[in-house]
């Protein structure tokens, strides 16, 4: 029986770029988040 293994680069091509894309946007919010507030930004209240 032949077993089912990642080997073709084509096969998971899709899957790595959607674990790309996923690690760069939480990326961003994790920059944003520990980065200090701006000085410019107006109050809400």
């Amino acid at each position: 029986m032949d077993s089912f293994t990642y080997v073709n680069i084509f096969e998971t091509k899709g899957l790595e770029y959607l674990l790309l894309l996923c690690f760069w946007v939480l990326f961003v919010y994790l920059i944003r988040y520990l980065s200090p507030p701006s000085k410019n930004r107006k109050d809400w209240h």
